[in-house]
């Protein structure tokens, strides 16, 4: 139910909200499309967990999420268009380092993961190659581009979970743990992303890109710990079909 509720919000501004901004900015048509792929995320500044007599700062590396959408654009030239791409993402890091805890040193393989409901809005410049038609039908052909433009994000979800290894009374111990750490961040992040790519075709296209994006704000926001301060990175590659 849940999914079919964020799917439903991602239409609504792919259909409805972006058509007016692009209506706004007296653009030509708008194509349409689906992207979705990898992410490779990690972020600034260790992570931080304090709960009663715990308190875990991890130093942190980059992990493997996903992302998802859709894709509206419109040509404001000849080589510049506009593109917003309202699309479910998963960001976060991991954790492979060590804490004390009650004396006795502990080995932890964690993760966050943090899903977000993000819409990057993309000013986009590609190289135009002269059409050709041949047999009176216009022949797909091959563009490259490059993407630079803001993003904003909602906090759906956030999770610290993992497995921690240890011997606090001299016999091995092993655990799983998940811990919903969504009041340790603030529901909004922003920031800046930059990509290149290609894509092939004419009226229906195929496309490949990558992007890096980087928070512009700190995520972080634990009333128990205000020292607290997470700022997203990530590293996207996506496959999009336009039609």
């Amino acid at each position: 139910m849940r999914n079919i509720r964020i799917l439903s919000i991602l239409a609504t501004i792919t259909f409805f909200i972006i058509p007016g901004i692009f209506n706004a900015t007296k653009a030509q048509s708008i194509d349409w499309g689906i992207t979705g792929g990898m992410s490779v995320s990690s972020h600034l500044n260790n992570f931080s967990y304090i709960e009663d007599d715990i308190n875990l700062q991890l130093k942190p590396d980059f992990t493997v999420g996903y992302n998802v959408g859709f894709v509206a654009r419109t040509k404001l030239s000849r080589i510049v268009r506009l593109q917003a791409e309202p699309s479910l993402i998963l960001l976060g890091a991991k954790y492979d380092d060590t804490f004390t805890l009650r004396g006795t040193v502990f080995q932890t393989e964690s993760r966050t993961a943090l899903t977000y409901l993000q819409l990057p809005l993309l000013l986009q410049l590609t190289t135009a190659p002269k059409e050709q038609t041949i047999y009176g039908r216009k022949r797909a052909k091959t563009t490259f581009h490059l993407s630079g433009g803001l993003y904003s994000a909602y906090l759906l979800n956030a999770e610290f979970k993992g497995t921690n290894t240890g011997a606090p009374v001299g016999i091995q111990f092993e655990g799983e743990f998940s811990n919903d750490v969504a009041p340790q961040f603030s529901t909004f992040d922003a920031g800046a992303v930059f990509g290149f790519g290609f894509e092939h075709g004419h009226y229906r296209k195929l496309g490949f890109e990558t992007r890096a994006m980087l928070s512009a704000i700190n995520s972080g926001d634990d009333p128990n710990n205000p020292s607290f301060e997470y700022r997203n990175m990530a590293v996207t590659f996506s496959i999009y079909f336009l039609w």
